[in-house]
């Protein structure tokens, strides 16, 4: 239990960083619907790490091999 939360908690900031970075990146203050939006995509982006982040540690836990391809492309779309 405590590698899968390790797991989580990764997965989570590895995704959170480079987004956070990424919105910020060339802008002053942002206004404040700007922030909420913001605040938005990046609970919806944390959501969806730890739901990536549960299934690979559920795969792993069943000795299946996690989809590496998904992940791949998910990170070709994001540069």
């Amino acid at each position: 239990m405590k590698k899968l939360l390790t797991v989580i908690a990764i997965a989570a900031a590895v995704v959170a960083v480079p987004l956070a970075m990424a919105q910020n990146a060339g802008q002053g203050q942002p206004t404040p619907q700007q922030g909420e939006q913001a605040d938005k995509a990046q609970s919806e982006a944390d959501a969806k790490a730890k739901r990536r982040a549960q299934a690979t540690a559920e795969m792993k836990a069943k000795g299946e091999q996690a989809p590496q391809k998904e992940e791949e492309e998910e990170a070709r779309k994001k540069r």
